[in-house]
């Protein structure tokens, strides 16, 4: 065959489909909250309340804590809805955006504690 004769062929890549429970994403992303809420009540309460009057390192390091659990939480979630689909969709991309916003908080509470 001529290769005027011949059609181009065009294939699109999907990676395959993994279907996993998500209780770990959700469980990691919960804890996170929950760290990170710890650390904004120990940084917002009146010194008064009960574990309110703790050094900086503790809510600085809470806000750590909770941003890299919600990193991986939110990453891993935001994985699976990509494998789910097949392709990129808004609540994979959304999933991917707040995970890398919570790195970016835990990355300036880190700088922020260390200098």
């Amino acid at each position: 065959m001529t290769q005027t004769q011949m059609k181009g062929q065009t294939s699109v890549d999907h990676l395959p489909r993994l279907f996993r429970s998500r209780t770990v994403d959700y469980t990691l992303i919960t804890l996170g909250v929950v760290v990170a809420a710890f650390g904004a009540y120990t940084y917002f309460a009146p010194t008064s309340w009960v574990l309110a009057g703790l050094s900086a390192a503790w809510y600085l390091g809470c806000f750590i804590a909770g941003g890299v659990l919600l990193t991986a939480g939110l990453g891993m979630l935001g994985a699976s809805l990509r494998d789910r689909s097949g392709n990129w969709t808004a609540p994979a991309i959304t999933s991917f955006a707040l995970g890398a916003l919570a790195l970016a908080g835990a990355v300036t509470a880190a700088v922020v504690l260390i200098v």
